[in-house]
């Protein structure tokens, strides 16, 4: 799998707006309200970015927007894993939230409910993230130890390669 250059580009968009963000905070010049809805878009956009912007160093951030800017100006041939992991990540993450919203609650999946949220996924916010859920239906609904993450992980790991641990390790570092 290589991540598309628009997903590179979104990938460095936010590592840039969490700079801004923890920039502005640290100078005290940050409005309270205007940075609500900053970060509700950052998280609605790219689920665990509040995470990231909590837990990352301002040098981490930094040398990432570096790495994702040697991509983009092809400085760089091989897309690391950490930018891979972090674009399938959002993505999944993204569609799993849409779904579950989707769900209402619902724990109990059949095929026509499958149906439904087929039929359904071109209105919903982010389409194509949550039609990738749409053969996992069931298990997002009552996903292993009730944390959708867990399945999201277990993808992003099918995806790259590696094990759901590899891939957490990749996408916070844990």
């Amino acid at each position: 799998m290589r991540a598309s250059r628009v997903a590179i580009e979104d990938l460095r968009a936010k590592y840039a707006e969490m700079l801004t963000m923890r920039l502005e905070h640290a100078a005290g010049d940050e409005d309270v309200r205007a940075m609500r809805a900053k970060m509700s878009a950052l998280a609605a956009r790219f689920p665990g970015a509040l995470r990231e912007i909590d837990r990352l160093e301002l040098h981490e951030i930094r040398r990432r927007i570096t790495a994702l800017d040697e991509v983009l100006d092809e400085r760089r041939d091989v897309i690391a894993p950490w930018m891979e992991a972090l674009v399938q990540f959002h993505a999944l993450a993204r569609g799993a939230l849409v779904a579950k919203r989707w769900l209402g609650g619902r724990k109990r999946v059949d095929s026509k409910l499958q149906r439904q949220f087929a039929q359904s996924v071109p209105a919903l916010a982010f389409p194509e993230d949550a039609g990738q859920w749409g053969n996992d239906l069931a298990r997002l609904a009552e996903p292993p130890g009730g944390r959708w993450t867990t399945l999201v992980f277990r993808r992003v790991g099918e995806t790259l390669g590696v094990s759901e641990r590899e891939a957490r390790q990749l996408v916070f570092g844990e």
